[in-house]
Formats: C-alpha cells, sequence, structure tokens
C-alpha cells in the first residue's frame, strides 16, 4: 500500500529500510533512506507504526538464537 502519496512510496519501501538498520531508525533516516523528506506529514503515523512493528530483536542476535541452544 502507498504509504506516502507526496513522495510516493509504500510500507514495502518502509519495513525494507527498517529491516536494514542494525538500530531503529529515526522517522528522518527513512525518509532520507527512500531518498526523499517529509512533506506534509500525513503518513508520519503510519511509518510509526511500522518502525513500532519491528521485533526487538535482530535476526542473528544473541537473544534470537537463544532458543536454538
Amino acid at each position: 500500500m502507498i504509504v506516502c502519496s507526496c513522495n510516493a512510496f509504500s510500507d514495502h519501501q518502509v519495513r525494507s529500510v527498517v529491516a536494514k538498520e542494525a538500530r531503529r531508525p529515526r522517522m528522518s533516516e527513512v525518509y532520507a533512506c527512500l531518498g526523499c523528506s517529509a512533506q506534509c506529514g500525513r503518513c508520519a503515523h503510519t511509518i510509526k507504526r511500522i518502525m513500532d512493528e519491528r521485533p526487538t530483536c535482530a535476526p542473528g542476535s544473541i537473544h534470537a538464537n537463544a532458543s536454538m541452544h
């Protein structure tokens, strides 16, 4: 789904940026990684929700592998 109509990016693109970062990115970093900047701000709530969905442990971290031992 289109998250930002001003910059024309989707939820998949936002999730991709959030997943690639070692830590939770700032909102401005998400825009920068997508090659744009905030315009009207209507997408901010949706981007924040997507960032909040990110797991607390990155795949491959010690905590993520703890159940494998």
